[in-house]
């Protein structure tokens, strides 16, 4: 078994052979982390191939503010010199971020060697606060300003490429390429192939009336990670995937095993992720449309008021950071002080002991409410059944 790089290094069949697959749409969404200088020319149609990154001084540029800088070096190092990767023109790089507004938002689309089509690759959430505190935001009822400028660059790509395009993203880039996948025109949407989230995080229940269907949705999420379930209610859509990570850290996309073409597949999420954010969820929705989005504005004045720019830094300092919060909420507003603690309150009470749904404490008696507790009862079981079966797959390996 190997990672995505080892994929990238020993994949030498061509995209007019074998279409973008999940693997290849893993590459494309890691790719995505990249800072691409200007002097590249990455930002109009004429971009540099893969080939042209091979050199130390660029990749040492590129991944420089990357997380994990070695293994990206190691994947555009891997794609240079790939027979399947090589050709790949890398254009229409666009990095938005505006504190203003609230948006941290960053694309890159690879057009494909023998006019196979394009792949449209949305970045995650970068270290900054103001990246943070837009993905606190997805849990508003409103749409956040980077699932809006999304579908705008989606639309731009459209219109400049011809061809079919595949569309996706890791983490928050998986969302707003789910996003944007439902929300551009009926004639857009019939030029995508698919569109992949990698361990993204759903559309919350607001949001996702108002998105369309139509694209083939791809979802992949590692057994122990709890991002990819988030606003997400159940397993039937979702292909678990093996990491050689464990817990949280399991989101790291370099962790992924892939075993030839495709990643190496688990029966199911881990029994106790799936349960974990199906409490997550049921919290999100005890709490109103109204109260959540007022707690989510309230955490990110709070992540202001520390004066902190990375969310690495917030961490570092987190003891000094979290008094500088508590000082603040006990100066605000007392409506604001009521609202954080009774919604940290319900959030500590229902992850360690359950949620009021599924202790059975909120009872809907009408058949739309009975027929939504038996499925929740039947998905609860499945997650139980896909959990021992993956349990069983790994004594026996």
């Amino acid at each position: 078994m190997g990672t995505v790089s080892s994929y990238a290094f020993s994949a030498n069949d061509s995209f007019a052979e074998r279409p973008v697959g999940r693997v290849d749409s893993l590459v494309f969404s890691c790719l995505s982390y990249l800072r691409f200088p200007e002097e590249l020319g990455v930002q109009g149609l004429q971009g540099p191939y893969l080939s042209d990154l091979a050199g130390s001084s660029v990749r040492s540029r590129l991944v420089a503010a990357h997380h994990d800088v070695a293994a990206a070096s190691l994947l555009v190092q891997a794609l240079a010199h790939s027979e399947r990767f090589s050709g790949v023109r890398v254009c229409l790089y666009v990095t938005d971020s505006s504190e203003e507004a609230g948006r941290q938002f960053s694309a890159t689309s690879f057009v494909l060697p023998d006019d196979a089509g394009t792949y449209v690759a949305f970045r995650g959430t970068d270290d900054t606060v103001l990246g943070w505190k837009e993905n606190f935001r997805l849990a508003s009822a409103a749409s956040v300003p980077a699932q809006e400028r999304a579908v705008r660059y989606l639309e731009d790509v459209a219109s400049s490429l011809e061809g079919p395009l595949w569309v996706g993203g890791h983490s928050k880039g998986g969302n707003l390429a789910e996003y944007a996948c439902g929300m551009v025109s009926p004639e857009l949407r019939a030029r995508i192939v698919r569109c992949y989230t990698h361990d993204g995080p759903g559309l919350n229940r607001e949001v996702r009336e108002r998105w369309q269907a139509g694209v083939p949705i791809d979802k992949t999420v590692p057994r122990e990670s709890l991002v990819g379930m988030l606003f997400e209610r159940s397993q039937q859509d979702v292909c678990a995937i093996r990491s050689s990570a464990t817990g949280v850290l399991q989101h790291d996309p370099y962790s992924w095993q892939v075993e030839g073409d495709d990643f190496v597949s688990e029966h199911g999420l881990s029994y106790e992720t799936w349960r974990l954010a199906q409490r997550v969820n049921d919290w999100l929705d005890t709490m109103g449309a109204q109260d959540r989005t007022s707690f989510v504005e309230l955490l990110c004045w709070l992540a202001d008021v520390t004066g902190e720019e990375s969310f690495s830094g917030l961490l570092r300092h987190w003891s000094a950071n979290v008094q500088a919060m508590q000082a603040a909420l006990e100066a605000g507003p007392a409506g604001d002080r009521e609202l954080f603690t009774r919604a940290m309150d319900d959030l500590v009470a229902t992850m360690l002991l359950g949620s009021r749904q599924e202790l059975g404490l909120d009872v809907d008696e009408t058949p739309q409410g009975r027929a939504e507790a038996a499925s929740r009862r039947m998905e609860d079981a499945s997650a139980r059944v896909r959990d021992r079966l993956s349990r069983i797959d790994s004594y026996l390996r």
